[in-house]
């Protein structure tokens, strides 16, 4: 049974009116247009107040478009989500795609995105390559009348899938068009909204070479992996419950750990720059004195930050620095040392090394008998696992500050998060989500990874260090989650031979349904310009070193000025399914040992000689597969895109 979450809005009694009038019939499916309208008018009345009534309206319309349910009693108003029943997968895969579709289809309908497709169909003079994006849109009932034709014969005579890098500022050969506006339009003809995502990124287009154009068959991309995700964590190892209880089973594993974790924490306190923070501290003696100072030092960097970031905001005539914008030398290059000593690193850099100097010193002269160390801590059982208890908490602390150090090298550059996979919609009824899930085992990607990224200064590890650090960049694992929490998936049974071994995607968990999945842009900005206006400061600058999560970070701390309990709305109860892949044999232990024994795997073509071997072949022989390909044309997509051409809608 659902519990309702209760929100006490405060706002004027006129406005908590009008809101009680809006949801007052519960059920209305046009609710979510309905509270869009109102929070529009409410924009329109201008002011502090009239924003936050807008934040609120335009938060309830995104709930409500995922199917949570309303009833204001007494000026509180009781929020009710809507969950489905896992047996009836069908109806939470439709709840869940129109909620998405809602989001989606605000996107569209926004200027910017309007003219990007008009740009993308365009027709433009010039030499024959200049064709409008409708090239690459395999037209799907000639697709399917030549699979027909092959079914029992060369299918390369239809299909030659191959890999292109999606190279900024490169144009396609066939159309002239930029390979990344050509991977952002097949991005947009997804249920899910498109938002770019911030760091390192790699994009690949999966082209057939056997038809007129070479049309997009999928797309994949790759982005700097979350740094918080239970399930992969406890999968490689990084979790204190694990670690514990493996000390507990046998005592013999302590003394390796330790050597590990004091190994590791031990370079993590070489690779920050802390000259400046010892002359500050006055060169205490012992770890423990040095790390209470570096807090204090940490804390007082971390007002100065508020205080600049406010003068940035209250600045008219923009003289204040931007905190996205690094230092640069007269060269052009980055001044790391500068870059160091900006009160956002110079906080970061004193409480990361507080925290490693106080573990180095309660590991150090911790027990070395893993019999001792078993003996002061128990397991607690949890409804949702176990949690350890120590006797002596500093040590705790020390272990839990030493697995962090063991993650964070992991994450900042070997583990990279599928975001973007899947097929384009002429190829979706033959597979291509499996073909673009399998290509991601390609050592074709990894070589395009090594050459972008190998020599490249990583922005956090440099501005801590005060000098440029290239990190290690032989990727170990991948990690993605499905779209739906019920259902098939386009991972399951995916895998690639790699020598006598295969390689494959693995479900290993499930999120816990959290997130800001579920909010529209328009919400997220109007929350982002509530919580500078109240604040006078914006905290969350999508600058590297703040912290992981932006975009979560600003919805946690907009709905909590806006009076929500913040898990209660970002919590929205539509979990997914987590997957990992190996990306070579050991690949796991490599990232808990901090090794690199990166063996190089298959290349793409034969990755994708064994797809259309083991599931092109097969698929297509399903009459009614083929029958729904031959739906999909360039005229569809226009269609599922609400894109205007020649002056009329396209849509049905």
């Amino acid at each position: 049974m659902t519990t309702a979450r209760v929100f006490e809005p405060r706002l004027p009694h006129v406005a908590l009116r009008r809101i009680d009038a809006l949801l007052a019939e519960r059920g209305d499916p046009g609710l979510p247009a309905k509270l869009r309208g109102a929070a529009e008018s409410a924009e329109a009345r201008g002011g502090v107040v009239a924003l936050e009534e807008t934040a609120i309206l335009r938060v309830l319309a995104d709930l409500a478009a995922i199917g949570w349910q309303f009833r204001v009693v007494r000026g509180k108003i009781y929020m009710i989500p809507r969950r489905v029943q896992q047996g009836d997968p069908v109806a939470a895969k439709r709840l869940l795609r129109a909620s998405l579709l809602d989001t989606r289809n605000q996107q569209l309908a926004e200027v910017s995105t309007v003219e990007f497709f008009h740009r993308m169909h365009a027709p433009r003079a010039g030499s024959s390559a200049n064709k409008t994006i409708d090239v690459l849109v395999d037209d799907g009932a000639t697709l399917a009348r030549d699979l027909r034709q092959h079914r029992d014969g060369d299918l390369t005579q239809v299909i030659q899938p191959y890999l292109q890098f999606v190279e900024p500022g490169e144009r396609c050969a066939h159309t002239g068009l930029l390979l990344t506006d050509i991977w952002r339009y097949f991005r947009h003809t997804w249920s899910l909204e498109f938002r770019p995502t911030p760091g390192r990124n790699i994009n690949y287009l999966i082209r057939n070479a056997a038809r007129p154009g070479h049309p997009v068959m999928a797309i994949v991309g790759l982005a700097n992996a979350v740094f918080q995700l239970s399930s992969r964590d406890h999968w490689i190892g990084w979790t204190e419950p694990g670690i514990v209880q493996g000390i507990i089973a046998n005592p013999s594993e302590w003394p390796a750990f330790r050597d590990t974790a004091i190994k590791c924490l031990a370079d993590a306190r070489k690779s920050i720059r802390s000259e400046d923070l010892a002359r500050e501290t006055g060169n205490p003696k012992s770890l423990l004195e040095f790390s209470r100072r570096l807090d204090h030092i940490a804390q007082q960097q971390g007002d100065v930050r508020k205080q600049g970031l406010r003068d940035i905001q209250s600045s008219e005539d923009g003289a204040m620095p931007s905190p996205r914008v690094l230092p640069k030398r007269p060269d052009g290059t980055i001044d790391w040392k500068k870059a160091s000593e900006s009160p956002l690193f110079k906080r970061k850099r004193a409480g990361t090394l507080s925290s490693i100097c106080f573990a180095l010193h309660h590991l150090r002269n911790a027990p070395s008998d893993g019999n001792a160390v078993a003996a002061q801590v128990t397991l607690l059982q949890k409804h949702d696992g176990f949690e350890p208890r120590w006797q002596n908490d500093d040590l705790g602390r020390a272990v839990r500050a030493a697995i962090r150090e063991i993650k964070k090298n992991g994450v900042a550059s070997r583990i990279l998060d599928v975001n973007v996979c899947g097929a384009s919609p002429s190829y979706r009824e033959i597979l291509g989500g499996k073909l673009a899930a399998m290509s991601l085992f390609a050592s074709d990607i990894q070589d395009t990874y090594l050459d972008r990224y190998a020599s490249t200064p990583a922005e956090i590890a440099s501005a801590m260090a005060g000098r440029p650090i290239c990190k290690k960049a032989h990727v170990c694992i991948l990690t993605t989650t499905s779209l739906y929490e019920v259902g098939s998936s386009q991972y399951n049974r995916v895998r690639v031979r790699f020598g006598p071994r295969t390689l494959e995607w693995q479900r290993i968990g499930e999120t816990e349904g959290f997130g800001s999945l579920h909010f529209s842009k328009p919400t997220i900005e109007c929350v982002r310009r509530l919580t500078v206006e109240r604040t006078g400061l914006r905290n969350v600058n999508n600058v590297f070193g703040e912290g992981t999560s932006p975009l979560l970070r600003q919805m946690r701390e907009g709905l909590s000025i806006l009076g929500f309990e913040t898990n209660d709305v970002l919590q929205h109860t539509n979990k997914r399914i987590v997957y990992a892949a190996e990306i070579y044999p050991g690949a796991r232990e490599d990232l808990v040992a901090n090794g690199d024994t990166y063996s190089r795997g298959p290349v793409f073509n034969e990755i994708a000689r064994d797809w259309a071997e083991r599931w092109l072949r097969m698929r297509i022989k399903n009459e009614e597969a083929l029958n729904r390909m031959a739906d999909f044309s360039p005229a569809s997509v226009k269609r599922d895109l609400h894109i205007i051409t020649n002056g009329a809608d396209t849509a049905p």
